[in-house]
């Protein structure tokens, strides 16, 4: 099974090995970020002109990273064919009584936590 965006060629006395698929645009935290994306080597940010920065890795910080995560989990989808689409992952919801945090709703990998309030009587 091929990875994502991997090619080889091997044959003829040479070896051809391109890791990559992109150009992508994703977009995180009020920025966009311009990327291409390997399974075995991961995302390197690039340039417009598509040449790598010189230190290609956002900082661990950065929106990028949970972005990019997500995107992957969901697919890999885009818009057309640069511009990833990725939705908010389904929150978890808790509930605190006398101080403790009791999970109502699981939710996914990345999601929120959101409480829930109990109902005035």
């Amino acid at each position: 099974m091929a990875e994502f965006g991997h090619k080889a060629y091997i044959g003829g006395g040479m070896c051809i090995d391109a890791w990559g698929a992109g150009p992508f645009v994703i977009s995180a935290g009020g920025k966009s970020f311009r990327f291409e994306d390997s399974d075995r080597f991961g995302p390197h940010l690039i340039k417009k002109n598509g040449e790598l920065f010189d230190n290609p890795w956002p900082s661990e910080r950065s929106p990028f990273w949970r972005a990019h995560r997500i995107w992957v989990r969901q697919g890999r989808r885009t818009e057309d064919g640069v511009n990833c689409i990725w939705d908010e992952p389904k929150p978890t919801k808790y509930r605190k009584i006398r101080g403790a945090k009791f999970i109502v709703e699981n939710g996914e990998e990345d999601g929120a936590y959101v409480e829930i309030k109990p109902l005035e009587p």
